[in-house]
């Protein structure tokens, strides 16, 4: 009798949890690709999409430069799963109990992110890679970022909805500063092999800095274009070459990294 109905109780159990799966909710996306990034190139593969919830009242969801969403919005998955300029389908799925609780009036889209970072290597060159995530799943760093496919979905428990783009999507959108964002200090300049090197302090780890010169104080709007990510000691070195006669710099965060 004690077998009888421990084997009741186990197949009550599995009868629940078949109904419970039965009734989440699954998203799938994909993008058609390729999709770029602001200044024209193609993702890198491991390039970032994030599966965003957005409440009613707000009318579209924003994305900070430290990859938190604002204005009420959720990132419920970031998925580094680019390959060959476009995101592959991804299924996700939302266990149906908080579908009802947390996600019950908003709708669901979907967005790439730029999440690349940059650094110097030794004899002074750009590199590029991506910043990759948190050991939480979220993500490190965010330079722009662009809706997949235009579209947002409401969903309930139970459904299965796509957020597929039949359409190439590009990064193009710059991503809000933080409210605590760290304002950088110029700590050293020192010029060695033709090149200018410019100290920053207080930067903030999840913004690409780069430098404008000009050859007087109120002509210093040209673009040095050698963005540098800063570090999570909070030090970044820009570089710029040396101009005959010196020249003024400005530090700020890259523009051209953010969006045209």
């Amino acid at each position: 009798m004690k077998k009888l109905s421990v084997s009741i109780l186990a197949s009550t159990l599995a009868a629940a949890a078949v109904f419970a799966a039965q009734n989440d909710l699954l998203v799938s996306f994909s993008t058609k690709g390729p999709d770029t990034y602001a200044d024209g190139s193609t993702v890198l593969d491991g390039e970032c999409y994030a599966l965003v919830w957005t409440p009613d009242k707000v009318a579209s969801a924003a994305i900070a430069a430290d990859g938190t969403a604002v204005n009420g919005a959720e990132i419920v998955l970031v998925a580094p799963v680019a390959k060959n300029g476009k995101c592959p389908n991804v299924v996700y799925r939302v266990d149906a109990k908080r579908v009802e609780s947390e996600f019950a009036n908003g709708s669901w889209s979907v967005y790439l992110l730029d999440t690349r970072k940059y650094s110097y290597a030794m004899d002074g060159s750009s590199v590029v890679t991506l910043a990759g995530l948190k050991n939480d799943g979220s993500v490190k760093l965010v330079n722009a970022t662009s809706i997949v496919g235009d579209a947002a979905l409401k969903a309930a428990s139970g459904d299965n909805v796509s957020l597929s783009a039949s359409v190439a999507t590009s990064a193009a959108i710059g991503t809000e500063l933080p409210a605590d964002v760290p304002k950088p200090t110029v700590a050293g300049i020192e010029v060695k092999g033709g090149n200018v090197y410019v100290t920053i302090e207080n930067a903030a780890p999840y913004l690409a800095y780069d430098l404008t010169t000009g050859d007087t104080p109120d002509a210093v709007t040209e673009s040095v274009d050698r963005p540098c990510t800063g570090s999570d000691d909070g030090t970044v070195v820009l570089v710029a070459p040396a101009k005959e006669g010196g020249a003024f710099f400005k530090v700020g965060r890259d523009e051209g990294v953010r969006a045209h």
